[in-house]
């Protein structure tokens, strides 16, 4: 669970670990380009989720509270996940969560849950888009941290001049 990020389109494996070494543990296995879903109440408000990316053999094992999901011919993973992030799926996820102590997503409501499919050229033309417009925005959180950083560094001159 610690792989999968807030609000990251892809998630790379930061562990590696042998078959035998998981075999008699439980685990939720996916595969490259399946779309990581947090279940955990807290998590799955958060925006958990991610596309599994670079694993070894293409296959991976990860937390049992994961929902995976897998896309099918002209459907592009990228376009499920932005369709997630942007709707009111998550929203509308809460309200359905079971109500015991670790609330949970219910199955049913992601399988059950409608989105939009335009035609793959255009999933391919707004997923441009949609990326580019991360980019920016990363870039943009990059100055800010930046200028935060030259402040800080100005006014701690400035104290230490006197």
């Amino acid at each position: 669970m610690e792989d999968l990020r807030e609000h990251s389109l892809y998630t790379i494996p930061s562990k590696s670990k042998k078959i035998q070494e998981i075999y008699k543990e439980s685990y939720t296995c996916f595969q490259e380009n399946d779309l990581l879903l947090a279940k955990l109440g807290v998590c799955f408000e958060n925006g958990k989720m991610s596309i599994a990316k670079n694993l070894i053999n293409g296959i991976g094992f990860g937390s049992t509270e994961f929902i995976v999901l897998r896309s099918k011919e002209g459907v592009l993973i990228e376009w499920v996940y932005y369709y997630l992030r942007n709707s009111n799926f998550l929203e509308e996820g809460k309200d359905t969560m079971t109500r015991t102590t670790l609330r949970r997503i219910k199955l049913d409501f992601v399988n059950d849950y409608l989105i939009t499919l335009p035609p793959l050229e255009i999933q391919k033309e707004l997923i441009e888009q949609l990326n580019q417009e991360e980019n920016d925005k990363k870039n943009h959180q990059k100055f800010i941290d930046h200028q935060r950083k030259k402040r800080i560094k100005i006014f701690n001159s400035l104290w230490d001049k006197s």
